[in-house]
């Protein structure tokens, strides 16, 4: 019996299908043409959407929002009556926490009224004022008033009231000298200036107008209407007048030579000679006495100008500009000082510029300050609820010739409670000057011509005869 699988005649039958195969498999592409490959259809046209932002913060952004509005539109569509149930716990704690408040200030007002703030007159306080801070040392007391005073506007207030002083210049109650940095110091340093920086600086300003430059400075260089001649500073503590000495090496030019690192008022003034009234140990004087700075209690006497090396016709008796910032809050009797400001400026020509703090214009600020009145007087050393205006008024009134200039409350941020002052004394010649010149442009008036008839004058006899 012969195999069914493996054999010969079952050989033969593959090789015969396969060429069969074979055959056929060329026969059929001999048929077709030749054909491209293949491609797939193009797919329809899509706009390209923006990539997504890959930053997480972004995308929590993003997703915060999508969520705020969604349930911004449920909340919308939601009922009162479903957000009082949802909410009740919200609603009540507001509720009581504005009942509280209102509660507090209907209680503070009530207290107000039937209690009011004590407000003390003028002169008869309960405690003396100093000037001087006693919780607070001098330099803890001058770096607390740098951001407070650039906030509420007193550095540009200081700024533009040292820009007016010229002449024989007193500051009274310097404190830590906070006004040096805005004095023109170019008339008394220029004996400390070399004249390579002089040249410097006359080729500087003749540069940009050729041949005009030499001119004006000649011209600004024979007058001193102005510039700043003579500068004096005036303070009772010690204390304050190192920190004022520390800030004039720094602020004015070409004083690191003359001052020295680390100064020490009582140092300086025990090394340095008397001054008229004042002893030994109570001033201190650089280039040749144009600049002074003098411990003494203003509210005795002041000092009289120096007596300058220079050659001048007239020796100065008074100030030309006295300038204080915030000082009759921290004197006992604030219309004798003016008084001796008065006293002490040139008639006519001569300016009192007062920077202060005292009451407001509206009475809700005026109660705060009453009330706060004690405790700042234990911390500086002054009280802040003087009436600014009534001490000046009354100044005015005892001084004969003190008339006020001008009287302003700048700025929005002090509340009102900041006074600006201008003052000055009008000698006998500017009064009888103004009179003429009143009756002048008043003229001759017709009245004075021609004799009224009702005028009953007696009848000359002889000329009826």
């Amino acid at each position: 019996m012969q195999p069914l699988y493996g054999g010969t005649p079952y050989t033969a039958i593959r090789a015969l299908t396969r060429s069969h195969k074979a055959i056929r498999r060329v026969a059929s592409k001999a048929s077709k043409p030749n054909q491209k490959p293949s491609s797939p259809k193009p797919l329809p046209y899509q706009p390209t959407q923006p990539k997504g932002d890959r930053n997480p913060l972004t995308q929590q952004r993003r997703q915060r929002q999508q969520q705020a509005w969604e349930k911004s539109e449920r909340t919308e569509r939601q009922p009162i009556a479903d957000l009082v149930r949802e909410r009740w716990l919200a609603i009540l704690g507001f509720g009581s926490a504005l009942g509280c408040l209102g509660y507090f200030t209907a209680s503070l007002a009530m207290y107000w009224r039937s209690e009011p703030a004590p407000c003390y007159p003028l002169g008869c306080e309960p405690l003396v004022p100093t000037g001087r801070p006693s919780i607070q040392s001098p330099y803890e007391f001058d770096l607390h008033l740098d951001k407070s005073e650039w906030r509420y506007g007193i550095t540009r207030l200081r700024r533009e009231m040292a820009a007016e002083a010229r002449g024989h210049v007193l500051e009274v109650a310097i404190g830590t000298g906070r006004n040096l940095e805005f004095y023109g110091w170019d008339k008394v340093i220029q004996s400390l200036i070399t004249p390579e920086e002089r040249e410097k600086a006359r080729a500087k300003s003749s540069s940009w107008i050729p041949g005009r430059g030499s001119d004006k400075d000649e011209k600004a260089s024979a007058s001193n209407d102005g510039a700043v001649l003579s500068f004096t500073g005036v303070d009772i503590s010690p204390g304050m007048l190192d920190i004022a000495l520390q800030r004039m090496r720094q602020v004015v030019p070409h004083m690191t030579g003359e001052i020295p690192k680390k100064p020490s008022f009582a140092i300086l003034a025990a090394n340095n000679g008397g001054s008229g009234n004042l002893p030994k140990g109570h001033i201190v004087s650089f280039l040749s006495d144009q600049i002074r700075l003098l411990q003494s209690d203003i509210q005795s006497s002041l000092p009289a100008p120096p007596t300058l090396s220079s050659p001048s016709p007239n020796t100065p008796q008074k100030y030309d500009t006295i300038l204080q910032t915030f000082g009759l809050c921290s004197v006992q009797d604030p219309v004798s000082l003016l008084s001796l400001m008065a006293s002490s400026v040139q008639p006519n020509t001569g300016r009192i510029i007062l920077l202060e703090h005292g009451r407001s214009i509206w009475d809700f600020v005026n109660g705060l300050l009453d009330r706060g009145a004690r405790a700042h007087h234990e911390r500086f050393g002054c009280w802040w609820n003087r009436d600014i205006e009534v001490i000046v008024n009354a100044a005015a009134h005892r001084v004969p010739g003190l008339e006020i200039v001008r009287l302003e409350r700048p700025g929005w941020a002090t509340a009102g409670t900041h006074v600006v002052v201008e003052l000055r004394v009008r000698g006998d010649d500017a009064k009888d000057q103004e009179k003429t010149e009143e009756q002048k442009k008043k003229g001759i008036s017709w009245a004075s011509i021609l004799p009224s008839p009702l005028s009953m004058k007696p009848s000359d006899p002889k000329k009826k005869d």
